[in-house]
Order: structure tokens, then sequence, then C-alpha cells
């Protein structure tokens, strides 16, 4: 999609439809008129420097006097702002850079919609762990008041089989939010626990029940970790690490910081985990 657009009777239609969807800004200029022309060179300065946040729509009124005469033109330099298929602001006659920037920062996405937007482009390109990072930053940057947010923050994570922070998320979300899509992830994570739930994990569970040995805590954690389980497991193996920083010939630390670096930089367990297995050091 093309940014700047010449506006003229062909595209006019198309354009106003647009400003549903993108913040539109009318910009109507003269060539006899160099203020307009000085405007005009700074709203396209602006829309380099903002790529793809806002469409920058110039009419020439004096090739386009028809569409100039819908907007009741008078005088150029004008300008018009649209959100959201609505005309928001305008300016009448011409104002400097910094005062104009001010303005146009009123219908720039902000900062979390931006982030939203990359990451949706990161998860149809299925990666996740690329998007995660971008969720969690524009979810908080909203004070965790945008559900639709946090539930793909959740989503992806279920996505992930990474059950315990998709549940800390859904448990964020106000109660006027957790309609029928809150819901659905409720029901898949049910059907994730059930499915991790292993014969396997319960037979290890069983034995180190019976008998809590270091060498079946590796076991189960590894199996914990398949299945998406990870701070059980991680848990499991800090237990005894706590006990003996080298126990079982260094083994279960080994395990322990493979978990870790399975589990990438951005999981916030990752974190919490590497606090606690540092404080160990020292």
């Amino acid at each position: 999609m093309n940014y700047i657009i010449n506006v003229d009777e062909t595209n006019f239609s198309e354009i106003i439809k647009a400003t549903q969807e993108v913040p539109v800004v009318f910009h109507f200029s003269s060539p006899i008129e160099p203020q307009s022309l000085e405007m005009e060179a700074t709203f396209r300065r602006l829309s380099e420097e903002f790529p793809q946040q806002f469409l920058l729509a110039l009419v020439n009124c004096e090739e386009q006097p028809m569409i100039a005469a819908q907007f009741q033109v008078r005088s150029v330099p004008t300008s018009y702002f649209f959100h959201q298929g609505q005309p928001v602001d305008a300016i009448h006659g011409w104002i400097s850079e910094q005062e104009l920037r001010i303005r146009l920062s009123h219908i720039l996405p902000k900062e979390e919609e931006l982030q939203f937007a990359q990451a949706l482009e990161f998860l149809e390109a299925g990666q996740y762990d690329l998007a995660l990072p971008l969720l969690k930053s524009a979810w908080e940057k909203t004070d965790k008041r945008q559900s639709d947010f946090g539930l793909l923050y959740a989503e992806t994570h279920i996505a992930m089989k990474e059950i315990e922070p998709a549940k800390a998320i859904l448990a964020e979300i106000p109660l006027q939010d957790r309609d029928s899509r809150w819901q659905g992830l409720q029901d898949q994570i049910c059907l994730l626990e059930q499915a991790a739930d292993s014969p396997e994990i319960q037979q290890l569970q069983r034995d180190y029940a019976q008998n809590p040995t270091p060498d079946i805590a590796v076991k189960l954690a590894n199996q914990l970790h398949q299945v998406g389980r990870n701070e059980e497991a991680l848990m499991l193996l800090f237990e005894w690490l706590k006990s003996d920083i080298n126990v079982n010939n260094g083994e279960v630390k080994s395990q322990f910081l493979a978990l870790l670096s399975a589990m990438g930089n951005v999981d916030p367990l990752v974190i919490k985990f590497r606090r606690q297995f540092y404080s160990l050091l020292y």
C-alpha cells in the first residue's frame, strides 16, 4: 500500500473508505501558495519518519476544485485529520513543524498498537517466540486493560503448550471481558492439562513419591518439560539444588540449566529461576 497518494476523482471514494482502517491526513495545497507546499514537504518527511502509520492524501486544489469544495476549503494550506472514519482535527493556515507533530500525534497509532500489529505479523509467520515479548509489552503498556491483547498473549502461550503462563494471564483478564473467547482458551488449557498428565509422568510421580532420588527427579523434569509443565520441572530440580548445587555429580544442575536454555530468554519463568539459581552461587 502506498502511504502518500495524490487524490483525484478516481480514488477519492477509496481513500474515504480507508479512513476507517488507517489514520488519514488530507492536505490541500496549491502550486502558487509556498506555505502550502512547505507544509506538504513537512508532511512527506513525517510520513517517512512514521512509515505506514498514516496515509497522506494530497489534494492539489488547482487540479481538483470539486474535492476541495466538498471539504469547504476556502484557503490553503488546509489539512483535515481522520481517525476511525471520522474527521477529528483541522488546520487552516500554516503552522510550525513542532505544532504539526503534536496535532499528528493525536491520530498516530500508540506504541502498544504498533507492537500488537507487529506481533500479529510474527504469529502469521509462525514465529511465536518473537511475538510473545511484543504481546507482553503491548498488554502491560495498557496496564492490562486491553483484554484483546491479553487474550492473544495467552493464546500464544497455549499454542506453545505453555500452560502455566497462559493460566496466569487469563486470571488477570477483567471479569467483564471473560467472554466466550476467554472460556474457549480455558477449555484449551484443560485439554492440554489432560494430555500433559501422561501415563509416563504419572508413573514417574509415583516412583518419585516412593523413592525421591535426583535420578528420578531428572527423568520426571524432562517429561514435564516435554509437555510444557516447565514451572513444575524447574521447581522439582531447584529443590535439589538448594540442598546441594552439585548433587548427583552436577547432573541436576546441568539439566536445570539445559531447561532454562531450551525455554529461551523471554519467558518470565526463565528470569525468575535464573535469579534464584544465581542466588545459590553467591
